[in-house]
Formats: C-alpha cells, structure tokens, sequence
C-alpha cells in the first residue's frame, strides 16, 4: 500500500541498550531536511506505554545521534528531539532531550541540518497536517560527513509505526 511498517521493539539506542534496529542509509553532503509522516498505534490516552516511539534518527554511531519521535511517556504523548553524544564533558549527560509540539495520531517530522562554517546545526520541526509546521528544540553536534538518516521504531513491543514517506531535500549552503 506504500506503506512500510516498523513494529515496534523493546530497545533502544539510548546509553549501554544500543540495540534497537534502524534503518538507514546514507546522508546527503552539505545541508539538508529529512522528512516523514509517521502514524504509531500507541493508544492516544492511557498509562503506560513508557519510551515507545518512532520517527527520525541522524545517526553517526550507537552513541553518537540526533533523534526526532513521537513518544509516549507515561499518560502523555510528545514529540520529542533527542540528542545523544559519545564523550560528554565530565559532570555532564551524554544524553539529552527537549519536547516539541504535541503530536497526533499521524505526524509529519523533520530534522533539518544546516552547516554553517563546517558546524552542524540540527533543527526539529513537527506538524500534525502536513502543512503547518511547528519549529522544536535545535542541536549543535558533529555527526560528520559519515552521517545516515534512517527510521526508528523502538522502546517498547506490541505497537506499530507506519511510515508514509521520506523525502530529503537538499538546502543551499549557508555561509
């Protein structure tokens, strides 16, 4: 029908689990947006579907990523923007997150990456029509040229996530 479908897994890719599936391939060079549509099954209201989601990863390693998924986190659902490093500052998180607008039972995402003077910037955006897009929470990280975009579908087993498209767009270089 067009459609992939990604059952969802108990595992993920945050600190020692690494072990949820991705699928991936590779980044275009320079800046780009990624996008998809995304419906997950999780039920809309209830308690306790705790970390499972699905959406968008730019991922260098295990360790190293930016994530962006519809999450459902005790009795609400999110969309949130992960960002996970390999070596963080002594005394800091290698993890990190901020929640962007509320998601709905289907959600268009998109990371957009823009380089400027050879640092990355990624940019979360979320939208539950397709048309209207709402700006989230922005990372600075270094994925490097060796870069993948991919799909993630994890935290928890029993649900689905159904992905309508990926587009990548290629943005003009920002100087």
């Amino acid at each position: 029908g067009g459609h992939f479908r990604f059952d969802t897994q108990a595992a993920d890719l945050h600190g020692g689990s690494n072990d949820a599936s991705i699928l991936t391939e590779k980044a275009p060079d320079g800046s780009w947006i990624v996008e998809t549509k995304v419906d997950l099954d999780v039920p809309d209201t209830g308690c306790c579907f705790n970390y499972v989601q699905a959406g968008l990863v730019v991922y260098a390693n295990d360790d190293s990523y930016v994530r962006l998924t519809h999450v459902s986190i005790w009795e609400t659902r999110q969309i949130e923007f992960g960002k996970e490093v390999s070596n963080p500052l002594p005394g800091f998180p290698a993890y990190g997150s901020g929640v962007g607008a509320a998601p709905g039972r289907t959600t268009w995402l998109r990371i957009a990456k823009v380089v400027r003077a050879g640092r990355e910037t990624y940019v979360s955006y979320s939208s539950r029509d397709g048309r209207r897009f709402t700006r989230g929470p922005v990372w600075d990280h270094d994925l490097g040229r060796s870069a993948k975009i991919g799909l993630v579908a994890h935290g928890g087993a029993g649900f689905q996530a159904r992905f309508d498209h990926v587009r990548v767009y290629q943005l003009p270089d920002c100087r």
